[in-house]
């Protein structure tokens, strides 16, 4: 959505929040009629202003823009002198009066609109002529009669005397002067919607329509007013001030962006100071004037650059835009973008080869990055087997294969191996490739028991496979569980082994009374009916005690 549609939108969400804040108003609530009024009093005049910043950014300084801007600063008038008369003013004298400048706005806005209508009609070759602000005399005449009413009463003919008189429904009648002010509006107005018409007949047809558009709902919404919201005195979302005042800004609006008002009215002078290239044609690409750098361009070049940017060689691009009632073209030297373009391609081919080189010094970085921590793994392994290695080493120096503990010690040296196997499974893991919940911990549990075998001890694993156990609790867990198992397996006869919460829960039957290492995580241990029932708590477990 282009930005003007965009500002299109939103203008009208504000305008239909006003209404609907016009709407809470009868609320019989004080402090939220207050404050619904003022809300939508604050709304309209935050449009007009917003509408008046547009229109000042939209058109040159001319005299049409000026018609316009009074206009607004006419409406906001309008609507403060509309809050003093109803909501705040209780002065008689002053009350009455402001009454009487109310019908400012409504008189010399539709004469704005009159010569603002002219001033479209005779364009921009008769900017100097200024005979249409001849049609201000007529509405400061009857603006004049009307705050002096209280001399001649032409407008108001009051039934109470002056003194009380604050031009209250029922104490006036209406005198020749207020038809002749509501005929002059009625008048201007439709001069000024003949003048459009007859402007945009041949001239562009969707304004036609657009201004027949505005004109039938603005007369509509009044007449609605006027015929059915008046007499029953219904709650609506816009009284006619309201209508009047944002049925005149369509108007202007419609004529504002179908170019309608002369623009560009020194141009010559614009584009000589410029310093460019430029031709402005007609419709059919004629040249209707060309600065003293000319442009050489075929029609086929300037009907493709009308639409989008073309090249006239390899340095000079073309640029077109259409205006009223033709086009503007200009162009641009960009020898010495090309030629800095040159010199940044050359330096991204440089930054390119160092960026390759980079990247692969970064990978070289990883890859050595990666060995460093597999060393660092690598040395750990060593350093947990080497006193179970050294232990190996002394019970095969020592052992005779003849002797009567052969079978005892091999037995020794494979539970010593079954904790270096799993010991090493362990070590390679890391904390984030371990699943949460895992079976490592009981699977080295397994091997141990399995390997418990070749020493003629009945052992199992059993029970709950899966724990929540950090990679560290394991370790720990493990090295303890070996750390026991080595230390009883003189007297071990049978055992089963299973995972306990938070640790370890070994159930042994033993030759004797099983004499319990130092270890580095607390161990429970009790005797029934001739078992022992041992519990190794992982650190910041439930045991403090040793046995």
């Amino acid at each position: 959505m282009s930005k003007e549609n965009r500002s299109t939108c939103l203008f009208f969400v504000f305008l239909l929040l006003g209404g609907i804040t016009n709407l809470l108003t009868r609320t019989h609530i004080s402090v939220v009629d207050t404050f619904m009024f003022s809300a939508n009093f604050m709304i309209y005049i935050g449009l007009l202003i917003y509408w008046m910043i547009s229109v000042r950014a939209r058109l040159l300084p001319t005299r049409v823009r000026g018609y316009i801007l009074a206009s607004a600063v006419l409406n906001i008038v309008y609507l403060l002198v509309r809050v003093l008369r109803f909501r705040i003013l209780t002065d008689v004298i002053v009350r009455r009066y402001v009454d009487y400048l109310y019908n400012l706005a409504p008189i010399l806005v539709p004469t704005l609109f009159l010569m603002t209508c002219i001033r479209i009609r005779k364009g921009g070759d008769e900017e100097r002529n200024g005979k249409e602000r001849l049609f201000l005399i007529p509405s400061c005449l009857l603006l004049l009669l009307i705050l002096t009413n209280d001399l001649h009463q032409l407008f108001y003919r009051r039934l109470i005397p002056l003194s009380e008189f604050q031009c209250v429904v029922g104490t006036y009648t209406y005198g020749p002067l207020f038809y002749l002010m509501y005929g002059w509006m009625v008048a201007t107005l439709l001069a000024g919607f003949v003048i459009l018409i007859r402007k945009t007949w041949r001239q562009s047809f969707r304004a036609l329509l657009s201004f027949g558009a505005v004109i039938l709902l603005w007369g509509g919404m009044n007449l609605i007013n006027w015929l059915v919201f008046t007499p029953l005195d219904l709650v609506r979302m816009y009284h006619a001030p309201e209508i009047n005042i944002f049925g005149m800004l369509g108007l202007f609006e419609i004529c504002i962006r179908n170019r309608l008002f002369p623009y560009n009215e020194n141009y010559t002078g614009f584009f000589s100071n410029l310093g460019l290239p430029v031709l402005v044609t007609d419709e059919r690409f004629a040249p209707v004037y060309e600065t003293d750098l000319p442009i050489r361009a075929s029609r086929r070049q300037l009907s493709d650059a009308a639409a989008s940017p073309v090249y006239l060689d390899e340095d000079t691009r073309l640029y077109g835009m259409k205006i009223h009632p033709g086009y503007a073209f200009w162009t641009e030297d960009e020898r010495e973008l090309h030629r800095e373009e040159r010199r940044l391609a050359s330096a991204n081919e440089l930054l390119n080869e160092e960026n390759d080189l980079i990247e692969v010094e970064n990978e070289l970085k990883e890859r050595k990055a990666l060995l460093d921590a597999q060393e660092r793994v690598y040395d750990k392994i060593a350093a947990a087997f080497y006193p179970k290695q050294k232990r190996i080493e002394e019970i095969l120096e020592h052992t005779d294969s003849e002797s009567d503990g052969y079978d005892d010690a091999m037995g020794e040296c494979c539970v010593l191996n079954a904790y270096c196997k799993r010991k090493s499974n362990l070590l390679l893991l890391s904390e984030g490739g371990l699943a949460q919940p895992n079976r490592e911990l009981f699977l080295a549990l397994q091997e141990t028991a399995k390997f418990l075998k070749c020493c003629g001890i009945e052992a199992a694993a059993t029970g709950e496979e899966y724990s929540d156990l950090p990679l560290d609790s394991i370790h720990a867990l493990y090295d303890c569980f070996e750390t026991v198992i080595e230390a009883v397996l003189p007297v071990l006869c049978r055992m089963t082994v299973s995972l306990a919460v938070g640790g370890i829960r070994l159930a042994m039957e033993t030759k004797r009374a099983p004499q319990l290492p130092r270890t580095e995580l607390p161990v429970t241990c009790k005797e029934s009916d001739g078992c022992w029932f041992l519990t190794i708590y992982a650190e910041g477990g439930a045991a403090d005690a040793l046995v």
